[in-house]
C-alpha cells in the first residue's frame, strides 16, 4: 500500500509537467538523429580507410562488406534506437526506473565477468568506457539534469543511469539496436567507436541544451555548480587501453610526416572545439621539431637574403643597411597588407577555362607553350607593382624577405615535377593572397601545421594526382579553380578561410579516392578473373590431352572434348576450387575415357558390347553435364550422339565404308576463347634478353603495387599510371590512371627494357611537404647565389 502511496505522489508532478517532458524528448530526438545522420556519412570514408591499412586480402574484403551491410541496416538501426530511448522517456514519465537489457559492468560484477566470453566481454568494456567517459566530460552538465529532472519527478534523487538520455540510456540504446548487424567484433568495436565520436561525442550540447529548457521553466535557475568536481578517471595511464581507445587510436595513425593518414573520418577541424585538445597531445613532440626546424631553416634563409640584400647597390638608401638609417620612416603591417590588397587580382586569369563562360566547361584544352612564361611573368609584376608603390627604402627588411621568400615560393610552384601546367597557372593566382597570409603571421614559414601551408601543400599534391588536362571535367581542377575565387574575394585578414577551403578540398579528394579505389578493385577483380579463367582452361585442356593420349579420336569427338565438354570442365573449375575431389568431377573424366574408347569399339567387339550396354547411361551423363551451358554445345553434342549411334548400329564389314561416306557435322564455337599466354616464348625471351633486362625483371618484382610510374604506353605517348597488379601467369603488369581505370598492360620484358632504355621511370616521392621541400631548394639556391657551397 505504501509503494502505490509513494508512487502515486511520483507521478502526479509528472503528469503536470508532461508538456515539458515531451519538449525535452523531442529536444533529444532532433540532436539523436542529427548525429546519427553524421554517423552513418562516416561509415565509407572509415571502412575504406581501415581495408588501406588492413594486412590481409580476407581483412581487406571484410572491411569492404561491412559498408554495404551496415548501410543497408541504417533504417533498423536508427528505429530500434530512437524506440529504445522514447520508452526511456516513457518509463520515466510513467515514474519507474528505465530498463536496461545490458547493464553497464560494475565493480561488484566481477564474478559474473568470469562467466562471459572474450568477445562480449571486449564489446561490455567498449560501452562502459564509452559511458564513463562522457559521464567524466559532461559531469557538471549531468549533475545539474539529475537534480532538474528529480523535479519532475517529485523531488527523489534520481540514480545516474534513471535520467533519460543519459550516457548509459544512450549508449546502451544504441548497443541493443546494434545487434541487428551481427557482424564480428572488430567491425562492432569499430561501429561503436564511430557511435562514441560522433552521437556522444558533443552531448555536452543537449545536456546544456536541457538544462536551459528546465531552468526556463524556472527549475533551479540558481543551481551552484562551481563545486562540482568530477570523479576520478578509472582509465588511469597505467591501465591498458581498452577496446575503444585501441579502435580509436589506429583510426588516428600517422603517417611519416606527422599528417593525419585517416583524414576522410576527421570530423573537426583542429580548430574546431571537439578537434583541439586530442590534437594537441597527439603528435606534441614531433611538432615542437618541426617548429624548431622551420625556424632554423627560416633564419638561415633570412640571413642568406639579409646577406645579398647588403651587397645590393639597390638598397643602398634602405635605413636597415645605412648606418644611422633612420627606421621610424618604414612602413607598417597594414599599410603594406593594405598595398597587397590593391594588387591582388579579383578574378582569374584570361588564359585559364572558366566554368561559367558562355562556351561552358571545355572537354580537353590545349595549352599555350608560352603559358608558364606568362604566369611567371605575372607573378613579376605583382611583386615589382607591390614594391613600387610601397617604395622599397621604406619597406622593413623582415617584410622585404618575407615578399621575396613567398616570391620564389610560387616560384616553385610553376617548377614543380610532375605539377600540370594548368595547375601550375591556377594555383599562381594564390600569390597575393600568399603574401598577405605570410606578412600577416610569420608562422607561416616556420608551422608545417599552418592552415594556409597545409592547403598549398594539398593544392599542389592533389593538382598532381588529381587534374587531368586532357580532360578538366574529372578530377579536381573545377572544384581547386572555386576554392582559389572564394580567397581571391573573401579573404581579408582572417585566417578562417584557408581552413574552410582546406576541408573543403580535403572532402572532394577523399571522394575522389574513394571513388578510383571502387575503380581499380574492380579492375583487379576483372584481371584475376581472367587469369583464373586461363588457369581453368589451361588445367582442363592438360586433363583432356593426358587421359586421350595416344589414341586415334575422330574429328567429331575432338571438336566435342576440346570445346563443349572442356567449357564443362572450366567451369566446373571456376565454380569449385575444390572439385576435383569430387562425385560430379569423376563424372565428368569418366565420360573423357568413355569417349576415348569410341573409335576402338569398330575394331573390339568387346569393347563395342560396352558401348552398347552403356550407351544410354553415358549420353544421360553428358546431357546432364552440358544442361548448366545452355543450348550453346547442342551442335556437338548432336553430332557426337549422332556418331555413337553409328557406331553402335554399324556392321564391322560396312566401317571403313562408313567413316569414308559421313557427311560433315555442324559444330559450335567455345563459349570459353583462350587468353593469350606468355608461357610458349618464355624460354627464347628469356635467351635472348640483355643481362641488365633480366636484372631489371627481378628488380620490378620488388616493387609494390601502388607504386606510380612515367612510361610510354601504346600510342607513344608519355603517361603518369599506378602499377596496379601483376600476373604471374601471363607475366604483366596492369597500370591504372589516376582515377583507378585500366589504362595500360604491358608484358614484364617489354617494362624492364623500356625502364632500361630510358623510356620508363618509377617515380620517387620523398615524402616532404611541398612548402617545406620548396624552402631547402630556395636554401641552397640562396646560399650557390652568395657563393657558399651547400651542406650535403
Amino acid at each position: 500500500m505504501e509503494e502505490l502511496t509513494n508512487k502515486s505522489t511520483a507521478t502526479q508532478p509528472l503528469k503536470k509537467n508532461a508538456k515539458l517532458l515531451s519538449e525535452c524528448k523531442d529536444m533529444v530526438m532532433v540532436y539523436l538523429t542529427t548525429q546519427l545522420n553524421e554517423l552513418f556519412e562516416q561509415v565509407e570514408p572509415v571502412f575504406l580507410d581501415f581495408a588501406k591499412k588492413a594486412e590481409t586480402n580476407a581483412s581487406q574484403v571484410k572491411f569492404f562488406d561491412s559498408i554495404n551491410h551496415i548501410l543497408s541496416l541504417r533504417e533498423v538501426i536508427e528505429h530500434d534506437f530512437r524506440e529504445a530511448i522514447e520508452q526511456g522517456f516513457n518509463e520515466f514519465h510513467q515514474g519507474k526506473h528505465i530498463t536496461y537489457p545490458n547493464s553497464p559492468v560494475e565493480e561488484s560484477d566481477e564474478v559474473e565477468l568470469e562467466m562471459i566470453d572474450n568477445d562480449e566481454l571486449e564489446e561490455h568494456l567498449a560501452i562502459q568506457s564509452m559511458i564513463s567517459k562522457v559521464q567524466n566530460n559532461c559531469y557538471q552538465e549531468l549533475f545539474a539534469l539529475g537534480k532538474r529532472m528529480a523535479v519532475l519527478r517529485g523531488g527523489k534523487k534520481l540514480a545516474d543511469d534513471d535520467i533519460p538520455a543519459c550516457p548509459a540510456h544512450t549508449a546502451i540504446a544504441f548497443q541493443k539496436a546494434a545487434e541487428a548487424l551481427d557482424v564480428d567484433k572488430q567491425i562492432l568495436l569499430i561501429f561503436y567507436f564511430l557511435f562514441g565520436k560522433f552521437v556522444l561525442g558533443d552531448a555536452a550540447t543537449i545536456y546544456k541544451g536541457l538544462n536551459d529548457r528546465l531552468i526556463e521553466e524556472g527549475i533551479f535557475p540558481n543551481l551552484k555548480l562551481s563545486s562540482i568536481k568530477p570523479p576520478s578517471n578509472p582509465a588511469s595511464p597505467g591501465q591498458p587501453n581498452s577496446p575503444m581507445e585501441e579502435a580509436q587510436q589506429e583510426a588516428q595513425q600517422e603517417t611519416p610526416n606527422g599528417q593525419p593518414q585517416a583524414q576522410g573520418y576527421q570530423p573537426y577541424p583542429q580548430g574546431h572545439p571537439q578537434g583541439t585538445a586530442s590534437s594537441q597531445q597527439y603528435g606534441a613532440p614531433s611538432r615542437q621539431n618541426s617548429l624548431a626546424l622551420g625556424e632554423e631553416l627560416f633564419h638561415s634563409i633570412h640571413d642568406l637574403l639579409t646577406a645579398r640584400r647588403a651587397a645590393d647597390p639597390n638598397y643602398r638608401n634602405h635605413p636597415e643597411f645605412t648606418p644611422g638609417g633612420n627606421t621610424t620612416q618604414l612602413k607598417s603591417t597594414p599599410t603594406i597588407v593594405q598595398a597587397i590588397d590593391q594588387i591582388q587580382p579579383q578574378a582569374q586569369a584570361d588564359y585559364l577555362p572558366d566554368p561559367d563562360s558562355d562556351e561552358g566547361i571545355p572537354q580537353s584544352i590545349e595549352l599555350d607553350t608560352n603559358l608558364i612564361q606568362n604566369v611567371r611573368r605575372t607573378l613579376e609584376s605583382e611583386r615589382s607593382k607591390l614594391l613600387g608603390e610601397l617604395d622599397k627604402d621604406t619597406v622593413p627588411a623582415a617584410d622585404l624577405d618575407t615578399i621575396e621568400l613567398v616570391g620564389m615560393l610560387f616560384e616553385q610552384v610553376l617548377n614543380e615535377e610532375g605539377l600540370a601546367n594548368i595547375a601550375k597557372a591556377l594555383i599562381s593566382h594564390l600569390h597575393t593572397p600568399y603574401l598577405k597570409v605570410a606578412i600577416l603571421d610569420r608562422s607561416f614559414m616556420t608551422d608545417e601545421e599552418h592552415i594556409a601551408r597545409r592547403l598549398l601543400n594539398l593544392m599542389v599534391d592533389s593538382g598532381k594526382r588529381w587534374i587531368d588536362e586532357e580532360d578538366l571535367r574529372r578530377g579536381a581542377y573545377y572544384p581547386t579553380q572555386e576554392i582559389v575565387k572564394a580567397i581571391l574575394t573573401e579573404f581579408k585578414n582572417e585566417l578562417s578561410i584557408f581552413e574552410e577551403m582546406f576541408y573543403k578540398l580535403q572532402k572532394q579528394i577523399d571522394e575522389l579516392e574513394s571513388r578510383a579505389k571502387v575503380l581499380e578493385e574492380r579492375n583487379q577483380e576483372a584481371a584475376k578473373g581472367r587469369e583464373r579463367l586461363e588457369t581453368a582452361r589451361k588445367n582442363a585442356m592438360d586433363i583432356i590431352k593426358k587421359r586421350t593420349e595416344g589414341r586415334t579420336l575422330h574429328p567429331v569427338l575432338d571438336r566435342f572434348l576440346y570445346h563443349a565438354w572442356q567449357d564443362r570442365m572450366i567451369l566446373m573449375l571456376l565454380r569449385d576450387p575444390d572439385v576435383e575431389k569430387s562425385k560430379e568431377w569423376a563424372s565428368a573424366l569418366a565420360v573423357i575415357d568413355s569417349l576415348a574408347r569410341v573409335m576402338e569399339a569398330k575394331r573390339n567387339p568387346k569393347i563395342k558390347q560396352w558401348l552398347i550396354g552403356n550407351h544410354k547411361n553415358l549420353t544421360q551423363h553428358i546431357k546432364a553435364g552440358l544442361t548448366s551451358l545452355g543450348n550453346y554445345h547442342h551442335p556437338d553434342s548432336h553430332a557426337l550422339f549422332k556418331l555413337l549411334d553409328t557406331v553402335i548400329n554399324e556392321k564391322p564389314a560396312e566401317t571403313r565404308d562408313t567413316e569414308t561416306k559421313q557427311a560433315p557435322v555442324e559444330v559450335s564455337k567455345p563459349i570459353i576463347k583462350p587468353v593469350e599466354t606468355a608461357n610458349e616464348s618464355a624460354t627464347k625471351i628469356e635467351a635472348e634478353t640483355p643481362q641488365d633486362e633480366l636484372e631489371m625483371q627481378q628488380t620490378l618484382r620488388k616493387v609494390k603495387f601502388g607504386t606510380w610510374f612515367e612510361l610510354t604506353d601504346d600510342n607513344n605517348k608519355l603517361r603518369r599510371l599506378k602499377l596496379s597488379w601483376f600476373s604471374p601467369i601471363t607475366h604483366k603488369y596492369m597500370f591504372v590512371d589516376r582515377f583507378g581505370i585500366q589504362a595500360y598492360i604491358t608484358p614484364s620484358e617489354e617494362l624492364a627494357k623500356q625502364i632500361c632504355e630510358g623510356k620508363a621511370s618509377i617515380i620517387k616521392s620523398s615524402g616532404i611537404p611541398f612548402v617545406s621541400k620548396a624552402l631547402k631548394t630556395i636554401h641552397t639556391i640562396l646560399q650557390k647565389s652568395v657563393g657558399m657551397h651547400p651542406a650535403t
